[in-house]
């Protein structure tokens, strides 16, 4: 345990940027709660962080884009998904800051038309190296790197296989978890919910550890050992070993602290699932609050079912964003009624 204002010391020792409009709202959704049959249900809106639409990803940029500056860095590469969140809060940051931003998107079942995430990143001036669906994203983003350096640049990984922005990314997450103390005024909830593939859980969950708090991070994976971004509960545990690590400390996780769930990804990852599709549509008549058909949608899916399995009646969701790709998954938005 390390008293408050120590690890806001440790925190802000770290380079940063400013990029997000902070601190994001806390909602009381009284309605959705009584629909869930729960006695209180907050939602903590980092969809709205602001810049390129807003997410978490912006959160986190502020702390592993400070590093890359600090460090000289010019040029960040990311690969991903072709209605990555990520790589479009990345091309945001990168305008904003003046760094080259390189992004690989996969060529998948959502790259055409142009539409969603991946309209937006265009827009904000991003280099597009187009990848097939089979290739490796981690090798690919590695082989992009030498060709940069060969060029003269110096370019900085994120995202998958990028471990140093992967635990910078969860330093993040400890700062919004003592944002969230202050907005929750001593009244935490019994759990807080999050999509998250590892970073923004395990933030949460270290800061909560490390400040002596109890409440439970549950974690609902968007994606399963499918998919090459996929973290296991060990490397999970890793990042926020890492990320402990950067701020001087040693982390107080073990293995059984990681609750990671995948049981809401559906049929794959980047495919709607009934379940998220209910939980959309339920949150928005009750409170009009937007979710995403592949992320929030999911996870909220699994807030809705893990509620009533933990026998839990004061919930917490991070809402991590990902609103423009509602527009990408218009059809089967619309299919759906």
């Amino acid at each position: 345990m390390i008293d408050r204002r120590d690890l806001q010391a440790r925190i802000d020792a770290l380079p940063r940027v400013s990029l997000a409009h902070l601190p994001t709202p806390l909602d009381e959704c009284p309605r959705a709660a009584a629909g869930l049959g729960l006695d209180r249900l907050r939602i903590k809106r980092d969809d709205c962080t602001g810049l390129g639409f807003g997410g978490n990803k912006v959160r986190q940029h502020e702390f592993v884009l400070g590093d890359a500056l600090d460090a000289g860095f010019d040029t960040v590469i990311q690969g991903s998904a072709s209605q990555s969140n990520h790589s479009r809060q990345l091309a945001a940051a990168g305008a904003k800051l003046g760094l080259e931003v390189h992004l690989m998107p996969k060529q998948d079942h959502m790259s055409d038309p142009i539409q969603g995430n991946h309209l937006i990143s265009r827009r904000f001036g991003a280099t597009i190296h187009p990848l097939a669906a089979t290739e490796s994203t981690i090798a690919a983003k590695e082989a992009l790197a030498e060709e940069l350096r060969a060029d003269g640049k110096t370019p900085y990984l994120v995202g998958m296989g990028a471990d140093r922005s992967l635990a910078l990314a969860a330093v993040a997450y400890v700062q919004a978890m003592i944002e969230l103390i202050d907005q929750c005024a001593g009244a935490l909830p019994q759990v807080i919910y999050s999509g998250s593939q590892g970073s923004t859980q395990v933030g949460l969950l270290l800061g909560a550890r490390l400040l002596g708090l109890d409440v439970q991070v549950v974690g609902v994976n968007p994606l399963d050992d499918r998919h090459e971004a996929y973290l296991s509960v060990q490397q999970i545990l890793d990042v926020g070993a890492a990320a402990a690590g950067l701020l001087g400390l040693d982390s107080p996780l073990a293995l059984e602290d990681i609750v990671n769930d995948t049981r809401f990804v559906g049929e794959a990852y980047g495919i709607p699932s009934p379940a998220g599709l209910e939980a959309m549509d339920l949150l928005g008549t009750s409170e009009g609050i937007l979710l995403d058909p592949i992320y929030s949608g999911k996870a909220f899916s699994g807030l809705m079912a893990l509620t009533q399995e933990q026998d839990v009646s004061d919930a917490l969701f991070l809402h991590t964003g990902g609103l423009p790709a509602l527009f990408a998954y218009a059809d089967q938005l619309e299919a759906n009624g």
